[in-house]
């Protein structure tokens, strides 16, 4: 699909600080959280406090790139890999990140991270015109979503190759399966949205109970749906 070239890009807003580029693939509602300082913020205000210097982050369901952005300016990662499998935000990423001077951070990749010892090599996801609508699993607008196929990379991979110690995650609704199964020995801080109408109360609970098994306990910063961990054991 193309895309508008950056030097046609206005600025919407600032954003912590952040210039937030006006991309078409923003519907009015988020247009209008970005500029009273609402987007996303409970996961932004988690992240700010929880990720560390140094640290190198998978954001994975990095949407326009927003939210890793504003950790990336103001934590000092080592690196950060934004993973969307939403094809028509991978450029708004890379735009987002250079228009801020913080290419040098970043690495994007359109794929879905699965972590079963069983994964296909590609999954059905739904794209809406509200990205914040779209995933593997939708609640409402099956009818109008766009059906696409995209590439799942095994975490495995992911650890081999980036060796994240931390995770920022809004996946809509995949979050438990990603837990079940996913090997957390390297991780040291997780900042996580959950979707409990989708997966419900024992989703939840199931969630909550991988973390710590692994050695990750919740931490205040917590609430709101949005769930903060920090390892409490080597």
């Amino acid at each position: 699909m193309p895309q508008a070239e950056q030097s046609e890009l206005s600025i919407l807003t600032t954003y912590h600080d952040l210039d937030v580029l006006d991309v078409p693939e923003m519907v009015p509602p988020i247009r209008k959280a970005l500029k009273e300082g609402r987007y996303e913020r409970r996961e932004i205000a988690a992240g700010l406090q929880l990720f560390k210097p140094g640290d190198r982050i998978i954001e994975m369901g990095a949407g326009i790139g927003v939210v890793g952005a504003v950790i990336a300016k103001h934590t000092r990662p080592a690196a950060i890999l934004a993973v969307e499998p939403n094809y028509r935000l991978i450029d708004r990423i890379t735009d987002l990140y250079r228009q801020n001077g913080l290419s040098h951070l970043l690495e994007v990749q359109q794929t879905l991270i699965r972590s079963e010892p069983d994964a296909p090599n590609a999954m059905e996801f739904l794209v809406r015109i509200n990205f914040l609508g779209s995933g593997i699993t939708i609640q409402r607008g099956h009818d109008r979503a766009e059906r696409i196929s995209v590439p799942v990379t095994h975490w495995s991979e992911i650890v081999a190759r980036f060796k994240p110690n931390a995770i920022m995650m809004d996946i809509e609704g995949a979050e438990l399966d990603f837990f079940r199964h996913a090997d957390l020995s390297g991780v040291d801080r997780v900042v996580l949205e959950t979707h409990r109408g989708i997966y419900g109360r024992e989703g939840m609970q199931e969630i909550r109970g991988c973390l710590s098994a692994q050695g990750l306990a919740r931490t205040d910063l917590s609430g709101g749906g949005v769930f903060a961990w920090e390892r409490t054991s080597p």
